[in-house]
């Protein structure tokens, strides 16, 4: 079968010559090129060789078809005969290159052939091999090594694939030094990539690959004697693998007032192959902790305002895509001060040859309106050029007509009344490129938030306990007075003298939200308002006390018998302890039960009379099913009594044990029987096993 090469791809010779003609005369009525290669049965397996390696054995091995008919090698199959008989199949293997047939007959000789296998079909025959096993055969010695196993080729980004195989099993011969690794682009034919990787490593990475492009490798074992047949084939495409971002870089941070600093940044150099989506800001005051300032800004730049004149703030900042968040940035930090020059001047590409540029006025002015800003181009060090004599009274402005590729500097100037200037801002640069367009965040660069777009803070926070674990927060939504509306809240928390934690970063519209899973311990809440400029400040903050999340501990009644009050009902209950002393009894709704506290030294039994209408365990069938009576998730054993108002358990306990729980299927106040049955089944299940309370 013979080959041509066109348009750069391999075009094989078809045996159903219609279907290209087909093909190919729908490209010329089409005027289009058409070199898309047909999909055929792979060509022939190549180097087949068979070594009897024992008295009843004989290995074979093979190399993968030069062309696989564009579609991937799935299985082999192996034919066989000997002299007198025709050829029947062996064996249809799966995508590997090696195979010892067993159980054979010495002195007797085989004769081998072995076909490829496609989506389509099954290849011509590879060419024939002879072996006849003896009883002297034995596995050769001073020969090549047998093919690799198990080649794997995994993408790892648009421009890089990974290969991993597993080393030839041994066949005797000397070890193997290195690997050959050949690869297909496409349909093409195979070609090296490396010739002898020089170790016995069985990696490598492909770099410098094409998206859009199908690459399949084979890979030889190489050792002092010679090269084994190929492995398996492997293929895959490169395609980018999404992950978080970089950090962002080049974070300033600088006073724009006594109360507030202005921060900027730089997108990361890799958004991971995801937009970026926005960013969290961080700030600690001095040396404490950092807390989440915005969750999502989705600006590089950010004004915090609100602060503490002389305080040193620290801030960070991590970029955020649909992966997940990158880590932080470099820190930067800044102390609110009043500022006599224009401050926070960003300079952003907006395209091939414009640059825009945004900055903050001063805060301190003395009294003097700001007339307009001059902007002074950097033209060498301590050189500067102006280019606008005054913007009017704006922050933020376009220049335009500049060179694509050139790094421009630039400073502001705040221009006052009879001829007084400000001393000139900060530098900022910027490199218009081929590819620069405006942010996609913005039709306008970034420019810092002002304060009056900002919503207003939340009032009249309040917590209240709602359950032995969880609180609800409640509070008055901001009037933003004519500020855009507020779409969410930001809701912070920490506990005792902790750091600030989100509790969650959205809320939505609701002005309540309910906190669960709650532990002992001084839990402070603070809201924050969002609308679509940001987050405001956090509203005053609010506390709440849990001193633990079991039922109320009953007041302490150290006694050894008669009647007691059940906490949370109006029932009592009578009682008799060995061994140690009653505290008290409550019930808990929540899980069916009734809570016993006590103190013990020695082992003992406490015997206690429940009536029904208090506490009761059913069946399905309305039948008396056994209560579950457990100490520190341990079962206890107990003896019961019964009549129609109440059950009497006596329950045997070790020393020191401080609390018992009885578990039933329903406790007053009642609620329906088939969801207290399904309740109780759920809270039982997370505390212990189910198993049959043992009776003495």
């Amino acid at each position: 079968m013979s080959n041509a090469i066109k348009n750069g791809t391999r075009k094989k010779e078809s045996k159903i010559p219609v279907l290209l003609t087909m093909i190919a005369s729908s490209c010329l009525l089409f005027l289009v090129g058409c070199d898309a290669q047909a999909v055929t049965v792979p060509d022939p397996p190549v180097n087949l060789s068979a070594i009897p390696i024992y008295p009843t054995v004989v290995s074979l091995s093979w190399s993968s078809p030069q062309y696989n008919g564009s579609s991937a090698i799935t299985h082999y199959k192996i034919e066989y005969k000997t002299a007198t008989t025709n050829y029947s199949t062996l064996t249809t293997l799966g995508n590997v290159t090696k195979y010892n047939n067993t159980g054979l007959v010495t002195g007797t000789t085989y004769i081998y052939r072995v076909s490829a296998i496609n989506s389509v079909g099954t290849s011509n025959p590879s060419s024939e091999v002879v072996a006849t096993p003896k009883s002297t055969s034995s596995p050769p010695k001073n020969i090549p090594p047998s093919p690799p196993t198990g080649l794997t080729a995994t993408a790892s980004s648009g421009t890089q694939i990974n290969l991993s195989w597993n080393p030839p099993p041994s066949n005797g011969g000397p070890p193997v030094t290195g690997y050959q690794i050949q690869y297909q682009l496409d349909s093409g034919n195979f070609v090296n990539l490396v010739s002898n990787t020089g170790t016995a490593a069985t990696g490598y990475s492909h770099m410098g690959l094409s998206a859009g492009h199908m690459y399949t490798y084979k890979v030889f074992a190489i050792n002092s004697v010679g090269t084994s047949n190929s492995s398996n084939t492997s293929s895959a495409a490169p395609v980018q693998i999404s992950s978080a971002p970089y950090p962002p870089t080049g974070l300033t941070a600088n006073p724009s007032s006594s109360k507030s600093i202005s921060l900027s940044w730089t997108a990361p150099s890799n958004n991971g192959g995801s937009t970026i989506t926005g960013y969290v800001v961080e700030y600690k005051i001095g040396a404490g902790t950092y807390s989440v300032l915005i969750p999502n800004n989705s600006l590089t730049t950010y004004l915090h305002m609100g602060l503490t004149t002389g305080t040193t703030y620290t801030y960070r900042v991590s970029a955020i895509n649909s992966i997940g968040t990158s880590a932080p940035s470099n820190e930067a930090s800044a102390v609110p001060t009043k500022t006599y020059i224009p401050t926070g001047l960003t300079a952003v590409a907006v395209s091939p040859t414009q640059i825009y540029l945004s900055w903050i006025p001063p805060s301190e002015t003395f009294g003097q309106s700001i007339g307009g800003y001059r902007i002074d181009q950097k033209l060498f060090s301590n050189v500067f050029n102006t280019i606008v004599d005054n913007t009017g009274n704006t922050t933020n402005y376009s220049i335009k007509n500049l060179s694509t590729g050139k790094t421009y500097t630039f400073v502001v100037i705040a221009l006052f009344p009879e001829g007084v200037s400000s001393n000139p801002s900060l530098e900022a640069s910027a490199t218009p490129t081929s590819t620069s367009i405006p942010p996609p965040t913005s039709t306008q660069p970034p420019i810092p938030t002002p304060q009056s777009s900002l919503p207003n803070t939340p009032t009249g926070l309040n917590v209240a306990k709602i359950s032995p674990s969880s609180v609800q927060l409640s509070w008055i939504a901001p009037s933003n007075n004519g500020k855009p509306s507020v779409t969410g809240y930001y809701i912070e928390y920490k506990v005792d003298s902790g750091a600030w934690s989100v509790l969650t970063a959205n809320t939505g519209t609701s002005t309540s939200y309910v906190h669960t899973g709650l532990a002992a311990g001084t839990f402070t809440y603070r809201v924050s308002a969002i609308n679509s400029a940001g987050t405001g400040n956090p509203s005053t903050e609010a506390s709440i006390i849990f001193v633990n999340n079991t039922p109320s501990t009953p007041p302490v009644i150290e006694s050894s018998g008669g009647m007691m009050t059940v906490i949370n009902t109006g029932h009592t209950i009578g009682y008799n302890i060995a061994g140690g002393k009653i505290l008290g009894i409550s019930a808990d709704q929540s899980t069916f039960s009734l809570q016993v506290q006590l103190q013990s030294k020695s082992d003992g039994v406490l015997s206690l009379n429940l009536p029904r209408e208090l506490i009761d365990a059913k069946k399905a069938d309305g039948t008396d099913d056994d209560y579950i009576v457990a100490s520190n998730n341990k079962i206890l054993k107990f003896t019961e009594t019964k009549t129609s108002d109440a059950r009497t358990l006596a329950i045997s306990y070790p020393a020191e044990t401080n609390a018992i729980s009885i578990y039933g299927t329903h406790i007053v106040p009642e609620f329906p029987t088939a969801l207290l049955v399904m309740l109780i089944a759920v809270t039982l299940t997370v505390m212990f096993y189910r198993i049959k309370p043992i009776k003495i």
